[in-house]
């Protein structure tokens, strides 16, 4: 069988091979329709009368009829088992012919009034078979009919022919029916010129339907071949790409979109875009001729994450031919990594250039501060003097500690850091800086510090006295945030295989959002007597060891600094001071 099933396939074109796999189960239940339409029609006319009524003739109909049947079933589990449909749709269609004639024969051969089967096998032909093969189907037809009516006729026919030509009345022979010769010929005439009329208007139609049929389908692939170029196209951009129709709804949205997003594509179908982006314009310019301008414009978005992201978002109409604008696209990139890095640059070159400028002003300063520091303890030693001028003396060397203690920051800020990276115990110098802390001036009793450090060693490469500072720096400010006392709470933990964190939190007074969006940038302190260069000069050293400084807080809410540092950074000879604002703050 599967022999034959391939040598089959490779004779059928497998164009047609589709066709008929598709075709053949309909034409085994148009014929069943058909046959229970022939049992219905005969039953009813045989009821009402109009048929006489010959037990015989129609016990034998029955049969028929019951066998027709039977072979369609045949036929229809024939479809299910074997690939060979050319031959299928042959044996399905010799086997119409054949019962027809049967059919014919039963119900009164010329009087019989299912003449028109022929005309329904020879119709299903066109529909399983080529054009060729129908004209065959209907010159089978033809033989099939002329044979049964000869034979069923023959003695009429031979006495009509003996009438005519007395030397053959021989073939004269009794015989139950009688025709008349010219009314057969009519007859086989008509159905020979219905039956080729039939199978070139019909197998025509069918031709026409296949190229139809097929040209549609090369359309259909085009098109789905063009849906998918265009799906592949939208979902490998790197930018979000989003459509709504002419109200603003959404309709659809891209993968990378919908990654921006921090949603499900299928998330935002339906729902208004200004649900999505509250502050964009939806409402586009128009030129003089009445049609949308494009428009860029740059968004506030809230991730679900719960960060502010900025959004470049262009929005241009969605325009269809002869129709106009059905709807608008919106294409967006997240910019708030290159929002960050362009105020990081901006803030870089403007402390560059404040730096340079500083670093001489304060050489400046250094000198005539010298000089009237060691005048006023001079000024102190030789004279007497009241009490007014002594706390005067007092304020004024008091402010040139202060001033000079400011001018040395400063300059510390201004100078490019280098480092002597060795391995360091994180644990160890925590511990250390915190028992330093414990004998700061401002550690009262009210304060409560909490360590979480664990007990095995936790090496780091890094500058120890600098990392020393980043830690002293930021403990001053909590001691400073919490002035009625709190609770320093100290973490050290491994974030990976090569990092470490360090979590220093209080509960203080926290920062404002316009300081947080400020807290690294120098000069920036919030509180009275600080130089505001402290979490300037903790950023700059952090970065200088390769790590990452990130600030957490809300006033009256404390204050969170996440420190995340490299185990092993690689060799640098010298960091140069860089800066961030809002997006260092980690939001």
């Amino acid at each position: 069988m599967e022999e034959r099933s391939s040598a089959n396939s490779t004779r059928v074109p497998a164009g047609l091979a589709d066709q008929l796999k598709t075709w053949l189960p309909w034409v085994i239940k148009i014929r069943f329709v058909v046959i229970s339409f022939v049992f219905a029609i005969d039953y009813a006319l045989r009821t009402l009368g109009a048929n006489p009524a010959n037990p015989a003739s129609f016990k034998y109909f029955g049969i028929v009829i019951i066998l027709w049947y039977v072979v369609g079933l045949y036929f229809l589990i024939y479809n299910q088992l074997s690939q060979e449909y050319l031959l299928q749709a042959y044996l399905q269609i010799l086997s119409d012919i054949i019962i027809i004639t049967a059919i014919l024969h039963l119900t009164g051969d010329l009087e019989s009034n299912y003449f028109s089967l022929y005309l329904v096998a020879i119709i299903l032909s066109t529909i399983v078979l080529p054009r060729g093969r129908v004209f065959l189907v209907a010159a089978i037809c033809f033989v099939c009919m002329g044979t049964m009516l000869e034979l069923a006729y023959l003695p009429s026919i031979n006495a009509s022919v003996a009438e005519h030509y007395p030397s053959l009345r021989f073939l004269v022979t009794s015989s139950p029916y009688a025709v008349d010769l010219r009314t057969l010929q009519v007859k086989m005439g008509g159905s020979l010129f219905a039956f080729f009329a039939v199978a070139y208007l019909s197998s025509h139609l069918a031709e026409s339907l296949r190229k139809v049929g097929e040209e549609l389908r090369d359309k259909s692939g085009q098109v789905i071949s063009l849906q998918a170029k265009t799906e592949n196209i939208l979902e490998s951009m790197r930018d979000g790409l989003l459509s709504t129709d002419s109200e603003g709804f959404i309709s659809e949205l891209n993968s990378s979109g919908a990654a921006i997003l921090g949603l499900e594509p299928g998330e935002l179908r339906g729902k208004p875009i200004q649900s999505l982006f509250h502050d964009l314009q939806t409402e586009l310019p128009l030129s003089s001729d009445g049609n949308a301008f494009p428009t860029r414009q740059e968004v506030t978005y809230l991730h679900p994450r719960g960060e502010r992201r900025i959004l470049g978002v262009s929005v241009s109409p969605l325009i269809v031919p002869e129709i106009g604008a059905v709807g608008y696209v919106h294409n967006f990139q997240d910019l708030t990594e290159e929002k960050r890095r362009e105020a990081e640059y901006r803030t870089k070159d403007r402390m560059a250039t404040l730096g340079r400028m500083a670093a001489g002003i304060a050489h400046e300063i250094r000198n005539p501060l010298a000089s009237i520091a060691g005048s006023v303890k001079l000024l102190q030693s030789m004279s007497r003097l009241d009490e007014d001028q002594s706390k005067l003396i007092e304020i004024v060397s008091s402010e040139s500690e202060r001033l000079n203690k400011l001018v040395s920051d400063f300059l510390l800020y201004c100078r490019d850091q280098r480092y002597e990276p060795r391995d360091v115990d994180l644990g160890n110098l925590i511990e250390e800086t915190l028992v330093l802390l414990s004998h700061h001036p401002r550690f009262a009793a009210n304060v409560r510090v909490q360590k979480k450090i664990p007990a095995t060693p936790l090496l780091i490469r890094a500058d120890a006295d600098k990392l020393r500072q980043v830690f002293w720096n930021i403990s001053d400010n909590a001691l400073k945030a919490m002035p009625n006392g709190g609770v320093l709470t100290v973490q050290v933990e491994e974030s990976g295989e090569k990092t470490v964190r360090v979590t220093l939190s209080d509960t203080g007074v926290g920062f404002t959002e316009q300081q947080l969006e400020k807290v690294f940038e120098p000069f920036q302190s919030g509180f009275s007597g600080g130089t505001g260069l402290g979490l300037a000069i903790v950023y700059q050293i952090v970065q200088g060891l390769q790590g990452t400084i990130k600030v957490q807080s809300k006033a009256g809410k404390g204050t969170k600094f996440v420190l995340e540092l490299p185990k092993n950074p690689a060799p640098v000879a010298a960091a140069q001071v860089r800066f961030t604002s809002a997006v260092a703050t980690g939001k």
